[in-house]
């Protein structure tokens, strides 16, 4: 399967690099097109896969993949429309453009997917939802995407509260991380230290979540009566993260 990516930018390259790291495709039908930038012919470089200057390079690709910014996205659609072949999945990676918006520049028979993916895609352990018109086929897109992780078919007006929670979930995630290494190292422990403990605590937590018992039950299983757990929940509480 030949992939075009147009987009370098850190989403973009996320993907390129976790389709590098998966190991399941050959890197030489990957097809990067240059921008205004170094940074598709760095990423290119960098992973061995091909660089493009121009649209047409990308007229005979399976899969064509936006990411660009909102601003550019429809000029760039609108370049692809006399070069796409009718059969290539063309994905879009910009979550203010509907397909209704892409088909009314491409075909309504053109193959089109809007897809929102999170940057850990570049470790593996993305978490990637999308919705597709009735010509895509969706063993396609699943077999492509599922070596950067988690592939979930969602509702087109579901795209945005994913993009929300998975999109920008993992800098929410950071800044709680740096505000408990802050806490640990106010009271003594290192900053490397810190970091190990919180990362790991927060992945275990996270796979006994997702082991289906309700996040509820794993709270209050750890906050006794009176204790420093319960504590810190009402902090938290009292300074609104408590959504109830």
């Amino acid at each position: 399967m030949k992939i075009g990516i147009i987009g370098a930018g850190s989403m973009g390259s996320a993907m390129v690099k976790g389709f590098n790291n998966a190991g399941h495709m050959n890197m030489k039908d990957i097809f990067i097109k240059s921008g205004t930038s170094n940074k598709a012919k760095l990423l290119a470089k960098k992973v061995k896969a091909q660089l493009v200057h121009h649209y047409d390079d990308l007229s005979d690709i399976d899969v064509i993949i936006v990411m660009v910014n909102e601003d550019a996205a429809m000029d760039v659609i609108t370049q692809l429309k006399t070069i796409i072949n009718k059969n290539t999945i063309l994905i879009s990676v910009v979550p203010s453009i509907s397909i209704n918006d892409i088909e009314d520049v491409l075909s309504e028979t053109q193959p089109i997917v809007s897809l929102v993916p999170n940057t850990v895609v570049e470790i593996n352990q993305g978490m990637i939802c999308y919705h597709g018109n009735s010509n895509v086929d969706e063993t396609r897109i699943k077999a492509l995407f599922q070596p950067l992780g988690n592939v979930i078919k969602v509702k087109e007006s579901e795209l945005d509260i994913f993009s929300t929670i998975a999109g920008c979930g993992p800098a929410i995630v950071d800044i709680f991380i740096e505000a408990l290494s802050d806490g640990a190292v106010l009271n003594g422990m290192s900053r490397t230290m810190s970091y190990e403990v919180i990362t790991g605590m927060m992945i275990g937590a996270a796979q006994l979540s997702q082991q289906g018992v309700h996040p509820a039950k794993l709270k209050d299983d750890v906050t006794s009566p009176g204790g420093s757990t319960i504590k810190a929940v009402a902090a938290l509480e009292k300074m609104g993260l408590d959504m109830h």
